[in-house]
């Protein structure tokens, strides 16, 4: 799940992100959560350390996209930034706050689909991915990158990880959808594995971290190609 902010003060520019969103998604398989801003205000003052891409829009009321986007920057620099602009030279000014690359308005969907690419192509190699589980009344965030695999037994998810396992309630299946784009692929249907972390390969079983785990036949195929386009085609 690629989560996005859009800053945007006119509500038809939003609508028009929003659909192409929707139509990247269909097309791709990548799924998104968005949250419209309509001012540098409201966004600065409900910011979280969550978003993946933020797209900005550079001419504003109050406060505008650039001082936006440098205030942003003292709190998170390393979130994927796209200005959205209607003015060329405000746009060259990006290199400022380290803005990846910017859209004229209107936004068509081929410019879009390319500088969203490239968003998620920053988003896969350059911030590192966490996500939060709840452990009884304690939320913890565990990053991807130390997650081994994810195994549901009797309704429970069970995280087994470098630090340790953390059994929390939760559906495979949602892991499943959120983690697609994060190199994770299931090897039947009670493991998603993160195809970093294998180690070795046996004609019915992978190890991943320091355990052994089942391939179904019927997943072993698609499992085979995802770990092999992972892995460069070196397999």
């Amino acid at each position: 799940m690629i989560r996005i902010a859009i800053v945007e003060d006119e509500e038809q520019c939003f609508l028009s992100l929003k659909k192409f969103l929707e139509q990247y998604s269909l097309k791709t398989g990548v799924l998104f959560s968005s949250v419209w801003f309509t001012n540098g205000f409201q966004f600065l003052s409900d910011y979280e350390l969550n978003y993946d891409i933020v797209f900005m829009d550079i001419k504003m009321p109050q406060i505008d996209g650039m001082e936006t986007s440098k205030r942003l920057r003292k709190v998170d620099p390393n979130v994927a930034l796209v200005f959205i602009t209607n003015l060329m030279q405000y746009a060259i000014k990006g290199y400022e706050v380290n803005a990846l690359d910017f859209m004229v308005k209107p936004v068509n969907y081929f410019d879009f689909e390319i500088k969203l690419n490239k968003a998620i192509d920053y988003v896969n190699k350059h911030q590192e991915y966490g996500i939060s589980i709840d452990i009884g009344d304690v939320k913890k965030k565990i990053l991807i990158s130390e997650i081994y695999y994810i195994e549901v037994l009797n309704h429970k998810l069970i995280y087994h990880t470098e630090h340790g396992n953390y059994e929390t309630y939760g559906q495979l299946k949602k892991m499943e959808e959120e983690l697609r784009i994060k190199n994770f692929s299931k090897c039947n249907n009670a493991y998603l594995i993160n195809l970093r972390h294998v180690t070795e390969l046996h004609p019915n079983h992978i190890v991943v971290g320091k355990d052994e785990v089942q391939v179904s036949r019927r997943k072993k195929k698609d499992f085979m190609a995802q770990l092999t386009n992972y892995m460069g085609g070196g397999l």
